[in-house]
């Protein structure tokens, strides 16, 4: 047996546009090829609809979100075509995309394997309007895997010490990066800036991140904050201009080549997240070789390593002083390049698609 046959389902290709989750299925999918079977009827996701092969099998497209009312007609619509694909039973693993457990009485016998990304439901709940359907389906879900997939050995250690998961049943596998570097100049930006890219509520940890920029700007009063990701809320405007920063923090929301550009470009991209399960905007940064500062936390320094500086992500004043650090020091900045693009070599797509098919081996029957 050399690749089983594998089944994904809809959840993450209906949920994301772009995104991690949805990147890493696709990649999957992709590198796998016709051993491989997607369960999906409607999707807004760009990935699938950019390949030429893929999106054959990809359903119809909605090249935006749907409206509310409708997004249940295609959750259900979706569920349907899934339910139907488990009936048939033409598969050796089934590898749902997300963590809804429609599936449980469907598999008739046939073995299924769980990605875990991260336990932020777990973790942060009070950020989760849906955190406690979240984590009642995480639970049923990992539980009865016939086998786990971690995205870090932080998040292999979570699982373990949330769920009570025994380790063997656990294999850690990273992702792979699919950042690109590009020669693209298009984007007119100010000379020197500090770059955030995604989102900023919650965990991510934006606001104490805002609050060391604000001590920077003081001694920087050329120094600008470019985020890239959604678009500022009313409340976020009116916080920049009390502080007297509206004309120094700019959006972007931008194209893989035009975020290269601001990676590229960047003084120092700063990732202050309380936790995540991989961290997938380090890469990026390494890829584009700018220095990087972020939180020691959760994932991160497993991540990493030795090419990033590291600060207190609770503390607004360490964030400024390695933030400074790094301004200060050029000599610091491109040793930190250096060891990015060294780190990178741990992370493919190829090594991710190779130990995710050991696991798929050691289910199938």
């Amino acid at each position: 047996m050399d690749i089983p046959d594998i089944l994904y389902d809809h959840q993450a290709f209906e949920m994301q546009r772009f995104g991690g989750i949805s990147r890493y299925f696709y990649e999957l999918r992709r590198c796998l090829g016709a051993d491989t079977r997607l369960s999906l009827g409607v999707s807004t996701n760009y990935y699938l609809h950019a390949d030429p092969v893929i999106r054959k099998e990809a359903g119809f497209y909605l090249p935006e979100r749907p409206y509310k009312w409708f997004k249940g007609v295609v959750k259900k619509y979706n569920e349907e075509i899934s339910i139907r694909a488990l009936k048939q039973g033409r598969f050796q693993v089934f590898h749902p995309t997300y963590y809804n457990p429609y599936f449980l009485p469907y598999l008739s016998g046939k073995p299924y394997v769980i990605t875990v990304h991260d336990m932020t439901h777990e973790l942060f709940p009070q950020y989760f309007g849906n955190a406690e359907t979240m984590k009642t389906w995480k639970s049923e879900t990992i539980r009865q895997a016939d086998h786990i997939i971690a995205i870090s050995e932080n998040t292999k250690a979570d699982i373990v010490r949330l769920l009570q998961i025994p380790p063997e049943r656990i294999s850690v596998v990273y992702h792979g990066t699919s950042a690109i570097r590009s020669t693209y100049t298009g984007l007119s930006l100010p000379e020197h800036y500090l770059l955030f890219v995604g989102d900023r509520h919650g965990y991510k940890n934006f606001n104490r991140f805002l609050d060391a920029y604000c001590q920077l700007s003081a001694e920087y009063p050329e120094l600008y904050l470019l985020c890239v990701g959604k678009a500022f809320r009313k409340a976020e405007l009116e916080r920049f201009r009390e502080l007297g920063l509206a004309s120094r923090i700019r959006h972007y929301s931008v194209s893989d080549e035009a975020l290269s550009q601001l990676y590229r470009q960047a003084l120092v991209f700063v990732y202050p997240s309380l936790y995540e399960g991989f961290g997938f905007p380090i890469l990026e940064a390494y890829t584009n070789d700018c220095p990087v500062a972020l939180s020691r936390a959760s994932c991160f320094p497993e991540i990493a390593g030795e090419a990033g500086a590291y600060f207190n992500p609770e503390s607004p004043e360490d964030m400024v002083s390695v933030i400074d650090g790094l301004l200060r020091n050029d000599a610091l900045r491109n040793r930190l390049v250096r060891l990015g693009r060294e780190r990178l070599a741990l992370y493919s797509w190829e090594k991710t698609v190779r130990e995710t098919l050991e696991v798929y081996r050691s289910v199938a029957r």
